[in-house]
């Protein structure tokens, strides 16, 4: 046992790098499928444009999903409601580490495979300049937030009229705590329940509502949310943190478990009060039931299902198919893209100046100076 575990710590490393190459050069090389469907927006077929980036973005998704499940051999336990392709929604979700956005892509492909061209993420502003990955991100419409509130709303409201006039029924995941749960978060919530004499929160912490109160609102503005999924997310055996475990100490979680509570718009308050206390009443509801589910032994975690009570648990031959082959494909593009950046001049002139000019206008754009908002 001894020398099984002492090669685990030598070998998971490995692991990690080359999950973390893997991504860099897929996302990277994988910019010039974008670059193929540039034309349709030249010649005013926005539409189309957007339709082809979630197809193909969502292509590429199917690489970290296949890296977690086949190789780190995390296993995804999914049960509750199942999300409706066709119906724009907002999902919320507590956000115990820095991977949770990442992970939920697996348990929306356990669901209904076609929910990964529909998904949309709220981020962080810094993962835009992320090399290759964060120039996918954007063509995927994400949302990049700066915890700045005038600025993060202008920007809410910039999605939603976007999504909207495209057509797409898209489901946007918000974290509404604002950022994953830490010694020094979890003091701040602390301090913020005693200020305003509520409860405090051992499994989550506190919701920031602003950004949740003005997206929900222009949501509803433009008759674009149908249903609030409200996901819980657990780690029965172990949590790693962040993104940092992941790829230089090749460390991953066992096991991910998901649960979905559908809640109908039409359920949902109104007014900015009763809004505030509708949501502080989930998180509280959503720590006491991660008490219960932490209390159990770590074989034993699951959670009951939510509302109609599916359970997306077992591999899908024809999906764990499909993450192959996407798996085969970005790799020959990798391969292809090598051979075109060590043998073709005119490509390597072209890529050079594709990443200076890109990554110079990614600094013009990002704010220096200031405080961000707490």
């Amino acid at each position: 046992m001894g020398c099984l575990a002492l090669f685990g710590r030598l070998f998971r490393p490995l692991l990690g790098w080359a999950f973390g190459l893997t991504i860099l050069f897929t996302a990277v090389f994988g910019n010039y499928i974008i670059t193929l469907f540039l034309p349709l927006v030249l010649f005013g077929r926005h539409v189309q444009w957007r339709q082809l980036m979630d197809r193909a973005i969502s292509f590429w998704m199917m690489i970290p999903m296949t890296f977690l499940e086949f190789i780190f051999g995390v296993r995804f336990r999914v049960t509750g409601d199942a999300v409706e392709l066709d119906k724009p929604a907002l999902i919320i979700m507590n956000h115990r580490t820095r991977l949770d956005w990442m992970y939920l892509w697996s348990a929306l492909f356990k669901m209904n495979p076609w929910l990964l061209t529909s998904s949309k993420i709220s981020l962080k502003e810094q993962l835009k300049s992320l090399p290759g990955a964060g120039f996918g991100m954007a063509a995927s419409q994400f949302i990049f937030l700066q915890r700045n509130a005038e600025e993060d709303k202008q920007r809410l409201t910039q999605a939603i009229d976007y999504y909207a006039g495209v057509g797409g029924t898209y489901q946007i995941l918000l974290f509404p705590e604002g950022t994953d749960k830490s010694p020094w978060t979890t003091k701040k919530s602390d301090e913020f329940a005693k200020k305003n004499g509520f409860r405090e929160l051992k499994n989550v912490i506190y919701p920031r509502t602003a950004g949740f109160l003005h997206l929900l609102e222009k949501m509803r503005k433009e008759n674009y949310v149908s249903y609030i999924y409200d996901v819980t997310v657990a780690y029965p055996t172990n949590i790693v943190q962040s993104e940092v475990d992941l790829v230089l100490k090749g460390q991953a979680p066992k096991d991910v478990h998901f649960d979905f509570r559908k809640i109908d718009i039409a359920n949902v308050p109104k007014s900015e009060a009763e809004l505030n206390k509708w949501l502080n009443e989930i998180w509280v509801a959503k720590d006491e039931r991660l008490e219960r589910y932490y209390s159990q032994p770590k074989a034993n975690r699951k959670f009951t299902p939510s509302g109609e009570g599916y359970i997306w648990e077992k591999q899908d031959l024809k999906q764990a198919a499909a993450k192959i082959f996407s798996f085969c494909f970005w790799v020959s593009v990798v391969c292809v893209w090598s051979y075109h950046m060590f043998f073709l001049r005119f490509v390597q002139i072209g890529f050079t100046y594709f990443f200076v000019v890109s990554t110079f206008l990614n600094w013009r754009r990002t704010p220096r100076g200031g405080a961000l908002s707490a």
